[in-house]
């Protein structure tokens, strides 16, 4: 892994920050309140409680992604430079293959942690926000940042290792769709079609049915488990 590709890493990053931002502010803001999926509640986290919690499971993902590149980076990403040409289909393959792997492995996980067991001690931090925003979308136990982040890489490594372009774009995918997920928006525009699913869907699983709706970013495998909703 080159300066490039953590320079890449960091834009990435950066405009995460930006669009979790955006989103936390809009779904607050006067303008878009004919947009929300629903009207904000009582707050039953202290904005200090919500801020802490969201800083440390950043340094925790940080800490987490600067182990695996250190001790792992091998079996995720090939070894070149991100200037070395790859086929986009090639770039296609692998971004499907290991974000659909990836999301079928989260489906179990996800479900998994609904069992009374770990949604008393663990999911249920993230579910306490009965109105989660994108800043909320970080809002989790530690245990259950590192499994998903911990998920993602297994299955990078499972399909790959795959090129460099290809994990940033596994990367950038993932962290998005978690922001958008949890935006409690539905903008008018068509380009935002995909991004409403998402929204709408996972917040029928926060709000209405928490046995429905635990795939991230593919609604079929919960058609294909009778849990969609």
């Amino acid at each position: 892994m080159t300066t490039g590709f953590f320079i890449a890493l960091a834009c990435i990053l950066v405009f995460d920050g930006v669009v979790m931002a955006f989103f936390a502010w809009a779904v607050q803001a006067p303008r878009f309140a004919r947009y929300r999926i629903r009207t904000p509640d009582r707050q039953r986290i202290s904005t200090v409680r919500k801020a802490v919690n969201i800083g440390l499971n950043g340094v925790l993902a940080l800490s987490f992604f600067a182990f695996v590149f250190t001790y792992f980076g091998g079996s995720l990403i090939v070894d070149q430079h991100l200037s070395v040409a790859v086929p986009g289909v090639l770039v296609f393959g692998e971004v499907l293959a290991a974000l659909m792997l990836y999301d079928f492995m989260y489906y179990f996980l996800h479900r998994g942690m609904h069992h009374p067991m770990f949604m008393k001690h663990v999911h249920g931090v993230h579910h306490y926000v009965r109105f989660p925003t994108s800043a909320e979308s970080i809002f989790l136990h530690p245990v259950e940042n590192l499994a998903g982040l911990g998920l993602l890489c297994l299955a990078i490594a499972i399909v790959g290792p795959i090129s460099p372009v290809s994990f940033l774009l596994v990367f950038f995918i993932h962290h998005v769709v978690n922001i958008l997920v949890h935006s409690n928006l539905v903008l008018p525009h068509p380009v935002f079609k995909l991004f409403n699913f998402w929204a709408l869907k996972h917040d029928i699983h926060h709000g209405k049915h928490l046995n429905r709706n635990y795939a991230s970013i593919f609604p079929f495998w919960d058609q294909m488990f009778g849990t969609d909703a």
